[in-house]
C-alpha cells in the first residue's frame, strides 16, 4: 500500500506540475475503468483494487485541475465594476488601509460569470464600514475584478500557485457604491464561521491591547491574520511558523488528552458493568475532539492530515485490525489526496508528512540503538540507582529531543530550501526551546482560555491573560533568536536534480541502520549551497528584467559583480524590493551587491530601494538617495568596467537643468565583447532627440523600452539610433495607463526588433557571451512548470 501512495503522490505531483493538463477527466475514468473491469476479468482483485486506489485521486487532480482553470476571470471581460454577493467564511487580513478577505459566491453571482471564489481588497474609504466582514456573513459588494495574475520571478511567493491552490478564481477590490453592505442570514456553506468569529471575538475583547492577542487568536481560531509583518518575520527567520499555524502537532496534543479521557471514562464504563472496549472509547473520542479543534481552525491541509490519520486508526481499532504505521500513512495520504487533490500545490502538505517520516526514522533508530547501560564499582548501589534514574528520566528525553531536532533539520532542508531558498540557522535552537513549552505551557493555556471563552466568557480574562504573558515570555526569546548575525542562511534557488539529490542525502542521512558511507549523505546535502545559475564568462554580461509589476528593476552580472538598476515601486503595506528583488538575488545566488543605481525619484524606481539596502547594506549607491542613505549623482561621463565590460552613464548632462524626474532619468549603457545593453529609466522624447543630435546613445544588442514603452518616449530618432535586437517593455498586467503604446510597439516592431513585456513573460533573462552575442535564454513564465502560470499566447521572436 505505501508504494502505491507514493506512486499515487508522484503521479498527482507530476500532473499538477506539467505546463497543462495531459489528459481529460473523461479519459482518466474511461482508461481507469478499463484497466480495473480487465483486471477483475482475469481474477486479480487484488491488482484491481490497487488500481482503483491508484486512478480515483488521479481523476481527482485532473478533474479539480480542469474544474479551476475553467473556473476564471479572463482578461478579455468586459471592464467596470460587477456587482456580487456572497458569503465570507474566512478571517479578513487587516492590514494599514486595506482588508482582505476571500468571498464564495452565490449561485446568482455566479450565473453573471463570476468565479466561484474571489479574493477581495477593501481599501480604506469614507463608506466602508468600521468592522471588516467576519465569517458567517453574507455580503453584496460592487467589485472590480481582475484575472488571479500574479508577479513570475526567480525566487520568491508564488502567488499565482497559491491563488490556484485555493481554487480562486478572480482578485478584485470594492468600489464604493451604495449597495455594499452586510445581508440578513447565515451562509449555509460555512455554519461554522459565525462560531469562530464569534470566539474571536470574545477572546480579542478580553486581550484588547495585548500584544500577545493575534498569537491566542491563531493557536484557538485559526485567526493569524491580525499577526503584523514583523512578527510574520521573526517566525520565518527562526523556523517556527509551524507552531502558529494550526497543523498536526497542535491536533497531536490535543489528541493526547482526549485519548486518556476517552480511556478513563471506558474504563468507568467497566466498572459500572457496561460491556465496552475503552481502547475504541478513546480512539473516536480523540477523532470526535481533533475534528472540533480542526473546525474551529479552519481545516488547513496539515491538520485534515492529522484527522484523516486519527480517523483511519480508530476505524481499525473498531474492525480490530492491526496496521504498521507505513501503511497509516499510506491510506492517510490517499485520502488526503482524494478529499484535496491540489494539496501538494501547499507547501504545508510536503513539510506536514516529512515531519512524520523524519519521526518515523528518529523511532526506528532509537528502537535499534538504545543507551548502554552503566558498568563497574563506580555504580553499585545507591550510585547505580541514582545515575539509572537520571539516565531514564533527565538524559534519555534530553537526549531524544536533541536527536528529534536534529533529524528535523537535516530531514526538512531540501524542502525549506525549494520552497523558501532559506534556512533558518537558528530555527534548532528555537524549536528545541518552543516545542516543549507549546507542548506542556502555550497551547494547553489558550486552548483552555478559549473554552473559557465560549462557556463562560466573563470568567476566561484570567486565563486567557496568563496565555498571553506566557506568549510574551516566548516573543523575546523569538527576538533573541532571530537577531542573531546569521539566523537565516540564504540559498540560492536550486535545479529539479539538486533538490533530488538533497532529498536521496536526507534520507541517506536519517536512515536508522547502519550506513557505509553517510559521510557521502552530508555531501549530497552540502550541494544544495552550490546551487544557481550559471557563471557569466569574463568579458560578458547578464541582464535579468524583473517582473515587478509597473515599475522597473534590472539586475546586470558580470563574472565577479553585480549592479541593480532600479528597485521597483512600493506599494500600500510593501514594496517590491522586499517581494521580488532581494528573493530574485537571492535566487541567483547574490550574497554582495557592488552597486544599487536608482535612475530618478518616481516611486516605481526607487520604492524598493530601502528593503534592498537593508539585505545588501554595502552596496555603492548611484544616482538618487534615500533619506538616510545618500548617494553619488548620476552624471555624464562617468564610466567604470568590471570584468572587461564597460559601464557609462550617458545621462543627465550636469550642465542642463533636467524639466522634471523622468528628464533627469540615468541613462546606463553596458558594452562589451558580447553585446550592448541600453537602460534608459524613464527618457521621453525631448531627452532623446538631444542625445540622438550629439551621437548618443549608439547601437545596441538590447534595449529596454524608455518609461515603459509610454506614447511620451521611443521616438523615432531613437530607434532609428539604437537599431536593437530586443526591446523589453517593463510593465505591469493590465495597467491603467494602457502601456505600452500600440504607437510604440509599432514603431519598435518596424525596425525588426524582438519585442517582449514583462507582463506577459515575466522576468527576462538575457546573456551576452564574447564569441555568441546577446540571447535570449529564459522567458521565466515559459520555462517554469505549473498549471496555475499564465503564459504568453505567442512565442516571441527567437
Amino acid at each position: 500500500m505505501l508504494a502505491v501512495a507514493c506512486v499515487t503522490l508522484l503521479a498527482t505531483t507530476l500532473l499538477l506540475w506539467s505546463p497543462a493538463l495531459p489528459t481529460s477527466p473523461a479519459a482518466v475514468a474511461a482508461i481507469g475503468s478499463g484497466i480495473v473491469l480487465l483486471l477483475c476479468c482475469r481474477g486479480a482483485v487484488r491488482a484491481a483494487t490497487l488500481a482503483l486506489v491508484f486512478a480515483v485521486p488521479v481523476w481527482a487532480t485532473v478533474w479539480s485541475s480542469a474544474s479551476v482553470r475553467a473556473d476564471r476571470w479572463l482578461a478579455s471581460a468586459a471592464a467596470g465594476s460587477v456587482q456580487a454577493s456572497g458569503s465570507v467564511c474566512e478571517f479578513a487580513r487587516q492590514q494599514p488601509g486595506s482588508w482582505r478577505f476571500l468571498l464564495d459566491t452565490d449561485t446568482e453571482t455566479r450565473a453573471r460569470g463570476v468565479p466561484a471564489r474571489v479574493l477581495v481588497t477593501w481599501y480604506e474609504s469614507a463608506t466602508r464600514p468600521a468592522r471588516a466582514p467576519a465569517p458567517g456573513e453574507r455580503w453584496q459588494l460592487e467589485l472590480r475584478l481582475r484575472p488571479p495574475r500574479g508577479l513570475s520571478n526567480p525566487g520568491g511567493f508564488d502567488f499565482e500557485r497559491w491563488l490556484f491552490s485555493q481554487r480562486i478564481g478572480a482578485t478584485g477590490w470594492v468600489r464604493e457604491a451604495a449597495s455594499n453592505g452586510r445581508l440578513d442570514g447565515a451562509p449555509r456553506t460555512c455554519a461554522v464561521g459565525h462560531l469562530r468569529a464569534l470566539l474571536a471575538d470574545r477572546i480579542s475583547a478580553a486581550l484588547e491591547g495585548r500584544a500577545a492577542a493575534p498569537y491566542v487568536l491563531g493557536l484557538s481560531v485559526g485567526a493569524y491574520q491580525a499577526l503584523p509583518e514583523s512578527e510574520w518575520a521573526k517566525l520565518r527567520r527562526t523556523g517556527t511558523i509551524h507552531l502558529i499555524s494550526i497543523s498536526g502537532f497542535h491536533i497531536a496534543l490535543v489528541a493526547g488528552p482526549a485519548a486518556g479521557g476517552g480511556l478513563l471514562v471506558g474504563w468507568a464504563l467497566l466498572r459500572f458493568g457496561w460491556r465496552c472496549r475503552p481502547r475504541v472509547i478513546a480512539a473516536w473520542t480523540t477523532v470526535l475532539v481533533a475534528s472540533l479543534y480542526g473546525l474551529l481552525a479552519g481545516f488547513s491541509v496539515p491538520t485534515a492530515r492529522s484527522v484523516l490519520a486519527l480517523g483511519v486508526v480508530a476505524v481499525l481499532l473498531t474492525g480490530r485490525r492491526a496496521v504498521t504505521i507505513g501503511d497509516l500513512c499510506a491510506v492517510t495520504l490517499l485520502a488526503v489526496l482524494l478529499v484535496e487533490p491540489l494539496a501538494p500545490l501547499v507547501p504545508g502538505f510536503w513539510l506536514s508528512f516529512a515531519g512524520v517520516v523524519v519521526l518515523m526514522a528518529v523511532g526506528a533508530a532509537s528502537r535499534s540503538g538504545q543507551l548502554p547501560h552503566p558498568t563497574g564499582p563506580a555504580t553499585t548501589g545507591i550510585l547505580a540507582s541514582a545515575v539509572a534514574w537520571l539516565r531514564v528520566h533527565t538524559l534519555r528525553p534530553v537526549l531524544a529531543l536533541l536527536r528529534t531536532q536534529f533529524a528535523m533539520t537535516i530531514g526538512l532542508a531540501p524542502l525549506l530550501v525549494w520552497f523558501f531558498g532559506q534556512l533558518p540557522a537558528s530555527g534548532a535552537l528555537a524549536n528545541l526551546v518552543a516545542v516543549p513549552v507549546f507542548s506542556v505551557l502555550l497551547l494547553p493555556l489558550t486552548l483552555l482560555g478559549a473554552a473559557a471563552a465560549a462557556l463562560i466568557p466573563e470568567h476566561a480574562g484570567g486565563v486567557l491573560h496568563l496565555a498571553a504573558d506566557c506568549v510574551d515570555l516566548w516573543r523575546q526569546f523569538l527576538t533573541w533568536c532571530a537577531e542573531f548575525p546569521a539566523a537565516v542562511w540564504y540559498l540560492p534557488e536550486p535545479d529539479p536534480l539538486a533538490i533530488a539529490v538533497a532529498l536521496t542525502g536526507a534520507i541517506l542521512a536519517l536512515w536508522p541502520r547502519p550506513l557505509p558511507g553517510r559521510v557521502l549523505a552530508f555531501a549530497m546535502l552540502a550541494g544544495l549551497t552550490g546551487a544557481g545559475s550559471d557563471a557569466v564568462p569574463m568579458g560578458g554580461w547578464r541582464a535579468i528584467v524583473l517582473d515587478v509589476g509597473q515599475g522597473l528593476s534590472v539586475v546586470v552580472q558580470t563574472a565577479g559583480h553585480t549592479l541593480l538598476y532600479d528597485a521597483g515601486p512600493s506599494f500600500r503595506n510593501s514594496d517590491a524590493g522586499q517581494r521580488v528583488v532581494v528573493p530574485a538575488l537571492q535566487a541567483l545566488g547574490v550574497r554582495d551587491l557592488d552597486t544599487l543605481l536608482i535612475s530618478h525619484a518616481d516611486a516605481d524606481h526607487r520604492g524598493g530601494a530601502g528593503s534592498v539596502l537593508e539585505r545588501y547594506p554595502g552596496a555603492h549607491l548611484l544616482g538618487v538617495g534615500l533619506p538616510r542613505h545618500p548617494a553619488r549623482p548620476c552624471q555624464a561621463g562617468q564610466r567604470w568596467v568590471w570584468d572587461g565590460v564597460e559601464f557609462a552613464i550617458l545621462h543627465p548632462d550636469p550642465r542642463t537643468v533636467p524639466v522634471n524626474d523622468n528628464a533627469s532619468s540615468c541613462l546606463l549603457r553596458i558594452s562589451g565583447p558580447g553585446g550592448s545593453l541600453l537602460l534608459p529609466g524613464d527618457l521621453e522624447t525631448p531627452e532623446e532627440r538631444q542625445l540622438v543630435a550629439r551621437g548618443l546613445p549608439g547601437p545596441a544588442d538590447l534595449i529596454l523600452a524608455p518609461h515603459h514603452g509610454s506614447r511620451s518616449s521611443s521616438s523615432a530618432e531613437l530607434v532609428q539610433s539604437t537599431r536593437p535586437r530586443f526591446v523589453v517593455f517593463a510593465t505591469g498586467f493590465a495597467n491603467r495607463w494602457g502601456f505600452p503604446s500600440p504607437a510604440v510597439v509599432a514603431r519598435w516592431h518596424a525596425s525588426g526588433a524582438c519585442l517582449l513585456n514583462t507582463a506577459e513573460e515575466g522576468a527576462l533573462q538575457f546573456d551576452a557571451t564574447p564569441g555568441l552575442g546577446v540571447r535570449l535564454t529564459r522567458r521565466q513564465r515559459a520555462s517554469s512548470l505549473g498549471l496555475w502560470l499564465a503564459r504568453a499566447a505567442q512565442t516571441p521572436c527567437a
